[in-house]
This record gives C-alpha cells, sequence and structure tokens, in this order.
C-alpha cells in the first residue's frame, strides 16, 4: 500500500499540471500576447516602440514562412498537412514563437535598459521557447534557429 507522499508524487499525476503550465506558456510566444503588448506601449505613449515591436513581428513571420517555403522540416510530433499553407505550419524550423519571444523580450530589456528586467526578460524567453520542446513542437535546433533569427530581428530594427 503507498503511503499519502508517495500517491502525491507519481509521474502521471504532476505530468498533466506541467503540461498545462507549458501549454499556457507558450502562448506568450504566440501572436495575441506579442500585438497585445505592441498595443499597450502605444496606449501608454511609446509609439517608436510599438512601431519596433509591429515591425519585428512581421519581419520574424516573414523570414520564418520565407525559410519553411524552401526548407521543410518535419515537427518532433509529426503535423499532417494537405495544402500549401498547411505545409508552411507543418514545418518546424525555424521556431517562430522563439523568434517572436526572443525579439520582443530582447526588444523590451533593451528599451528598459534595467538588469533586473533583462534578467526577467531572458527567463521568459528560455521558458517559452523550453515549452516548445515539451509541448513536442521543435527541436533544439529549431528553437536555435529561433533564437538566431530573433536576434538578427532585433538587430535590423535596431540598427535601422
Amino acid at each position: 500500500m503507498k503511503t499519502e507522499a508517495e500517491k502525491m508524487f507519481q509521474p502521471n499525476r504532476w505530468t498533466k499540471y506541467i503540461t498545462i503550465f507549458f501549454r499556457d506558456v507558450t502562448a506568450l510566444g504566440g501572436a495575441f500576447f506579442y500585438w497585445l503588448i505592441s498595443l499597450l506601449a502605444l496606449a501608454v505613449g511609446e509609439t517608436e516602440l510599438s512601431i519596433k515591436l509591429i515591425i519585428g513581428f512581421v519581419l520574424c513571420v516573414v523570414i520564418t514562412f520565407s525559410i519553411r517555403i524552401f526548407y521543410f522540416k518535419n515537427r518532433p510530433a509529426k503535423q499532417d498537412y494537405h495544402n500549401f499553407l498547411e505545409r508552411i505550419d507543418a514545418s518546424s524550423f525555424p521556431s517562430l514563437h522563439t523568434a517572436r519571444i526572443v525579439f520582443m523580450c530582447i526588444t523590451l530589456a533593451y528599451f528598459f535598459q534595467n538588469n533586473y528586467t533583462a534578467i526577467f526578460f531572458t527567463f521568459v524567453a528560455v521558458i517559452v521557447a523550453y515549452s516548445r520542446i515539451y509541448l513536442q513542437k521543435h527541436d533544439w535546433w529549431d528553437l536555435l534557429g529561433g533564437v538566431v533569427l530573433g536576434g538578427i530581428v532585433f538587430w535590423i530594427t535596431t540598427s535601422a
């Protein structure tokens, strides 16, 4: 007979909650949250930041889709597709969630110019990126591609 402590720490019991956690965390790299932050910046009068975020979003999407048009890589949990747009979505390289969250976090850390916010945004980017692996949407190479893409887009938007 199992003790209460043994019942509490059964792997299957916690797996459900961890999956829910990562499913919710991965949404931070999604389009809805991204646009919410962009509109919030606009609402508080930070027009330049909002425009930079919007340009970065568009660049991340365009570059990711361009790569996926010419280079197809199956996701770890293979996704079926029946047309051209579904094929682009079924391709995993680079991770668009990772590219967006890395770009947004670098941009916000640069905007706030504070070590504590930089650490916080780094943590957010890492946890969102890892959520993509945990949910079997991407592998480490896809994340690396997303990190590099997010950094390049930041460099482009900052240099312009």
